[in-house]
Formats: C-alpha cells, structure tokens, sequence
C-alpha cells in the first residue's frame, strides 16, 4: 500500500478541550488543545490529527506511545462520545 492508498478515518469531535499528557520519566509535559473539532486516525499509526476550530492541526502521538496519556472535556451539548 502507498502513502496514497493509505485509509484515513475521520471523527467529528465534541469536546470542549483535549490534553495530552507526557509523563516520562519525571519530565512531565501537559500539551493542550482548545475546540477540537476533528480526529484523524490511520490503523496502526503512531500519531494522530486533531484539527481545532481556527484549522490548526496537531500532530500528537498515540495514546500509548511515548507515554502519552490522552483526557478531553466532553462538550455540555454532545449526545455521544466518539472514540
């Protein structure tokens, strides 16, 4: 499969924030994003997209990689929580 073919999936969000926190050994880092709106995925990736409201994207490692541990404030009008 080429960088072409490869499947991307694509989740609306509802959530008002989400943090990803890197707590490696004693080195803890907090990276915060305001109004995601998007999550794009690849199957077995090691990162991840998260697009927010003004259309920035960030690339941040999969849970799991890295230590990275993900949290999110799920949005007071949301009817599901995607994941």
């Amino acid at each position: 499969m080429t960088p072409d073919e490869v499947e991307l999936l694509h989740n609306d969000l509802q959530e008002e924030w989400r943090e990803y926190d890197f707590g490696l050994e004693g080195a803890r880092r907090v990276y915060h994003i305001s109004n995601p709106v998007e999550l794009v995925t690849r199957p077995g990736g090691s990162t991840h997209r998260i697009i927010d409201n003004m259309g920035i994207v960030h690339i941040v490692p999969a849970v799991g990689v890295n230590g990275c541990v993900v949290r999110y404030q799920v949005a007071e009008d949301a009817k599901v929580v995607a994941f």
